[in-house]
């Protein structure tokens, strides 16, 4: 759980618990905002709610409550009054998770109170709401990349890598600079070895609640490759091709712009028309690049091809589609149903695999019946009953 503290409140109770309840079906983590009388938290919440599920506490009303275990804190307070003082001293006593203070103005009272109680991440009101969201998302993906290293080293290897590697080749490529493609065979190696210990549940779950989504969905379909293909049987080479054209395999949203990518809503008609361009970006990128594996690129532009014909870009049926385009739209399409957006909730593995095999027209049918078999005799105690929604996906 996340917990904001926020002083000053000029919109009603009821209005802000819409807003923080409205996507409680949605997504897992949760924001608690708590809040004096003074300040008018509006802003902040509405900031927050695209991606969070947020909830209200009084701050006057924390006395008796007792420390909250939440990994971060976003406190916003005037730090001037001594009893507020006191209740955010109490709000952070005993937890070693990290915090943000959000002061009404700059103070020089507010200002000593805050270095004793050592919270090294501040801002001043007004906020910027999309400051706002790029530090809490950056600490939450702080807190959720270290809950890696309680997993198998090699797990958290993997995961640690892939990350870096990730930044790199999306840094670069805005930056117009070559791919570093020893990096993305060293990741690749890296999440082969990840799936030769199994457990694909516990691959997604380390990175369920991390908040870069392109990352996330890169690396849900980067997994599910790699622990497929490793248990029916690949070779090592042909594992390796795999993990890594799941881990390129949307590179060409570096070309879209990070309002869209990032919006915490549906796209509208124009927006879809953008990121629908990506696989022809990944083009570009890919076949810009020295010596790459021609499979690599048809896995990047092609994972939304369909065998009847109407996917994109290229229209692409049949025996035109290869087995490699095959996985990745498989890998693409189920780890799109089984992840969270704040527009969407996320499906069961069973209820996405049962859709699936609706797709007959699209998806290659023989390769999904395997698939279905392997995800559900590989998947961890309640992992096929998890989080239902109807069918909204965005196959971007």
């Amino acid at each position: 759980m996340v917990v904001v503290v926020v002083a000053n409140l000029a919109v009603t109770d009821n209005r802000l618990r819409v807003l923080g309840n409205q996507f409680l079906q949605e997504l897992h983590t949760s924001i608690t905002v708590l809040r004096d009388d003074t300040f008018d938290v509006s802003g902040i919440v509405e900031a927050l709610t695209g991606c969070f599920n947020v909830s209200l506490v009084s701050l006057k009303d924390t006395f008796g409550i007792g420390s909250f275990n939440a990994p971060l804190k976003v406190i916003c307070a005037n730090l001037g009054s001594i009893d507020t003082y006191q209740r955010v001293t109490d709000v952070l006593a005993g937890c070693e998770s990290e915090a943000v203070i959000i002061l009404p103005a700059h103070s020089s009272s507010a200002i000593p109170r805050l270095r004793r109680l050592k919270v090294a991440n501040h801002l001043v009101l007004p906020i910027n709401p999309a400051e706002l969201l790029a530090l809490a998302r950056g600490l939450m993906n702080r807190q959720v990349e270290r809950s890696w290293n309680a997993l198998h080293p090699a797990k958290t290897k993997a995961l640690k890598k892939s990350l870096a590697t990730f930044d790199t080749c999306f840094a670069r490529v805005r930056d117009g600079e070559p791919l570093p493609m020893d990096e993305i065979e060293a990741s690749s190696r890296h999440i082969r070895g990840a799936a030769e210990l199994g457990g694909l549940d516990s691959w997604i779950k380390a990175l369920d609640d991390h908040h870069n989504y392109s990352y996330r969905h890169s690396m849900f379909v980067s997994g599910t490759l790699t622990y497929f293909a490793h248990a029916i049987g690949f070779n090592s080479t042909d594992i390796e091709r795999l993990a890594l054209g799941g881990l390129l395999h949307d590179i060409g949203k570096t070309h879209v712009p990070l309002e869209i990518l990032d919006k915490p809503g549906k796209l509208d008609d124009g927006e879809w028309s953008i990121m629908r361009a990506h696989p022809e970006h990944s083009r570009t990128v890919l076949l810009g690049e020295q010596c790459i594996d021609m499979d690599i690129v048809e896995m990047a532009v092609h994972h939304h091809e369909m065998l009847d014909g109407t996917g994109y870009p290229d229209g692409l049926t049949g025996a035109r589609i290869s087995d490699y385009m095959r996985l990745m739209s498989i890998a693409d399409v189920y780890s799109a149903l089984i992840d969270k957006r704040a527009y969407k909730g996320s499906m069961s593995p069973e209820a996405a695999l049962d859709l699936m095999t609706k797709c007959d027209a699209h998806l290659d049918m023989d390769l999904v019946r395997v698939f279905r078999d392997f995800v559900l005799d590989t998947a961890g105690p309640g992992d096929a009953s998890g989080h239902q929604s109807q069918l909204v996906v965005n196959e971007s």
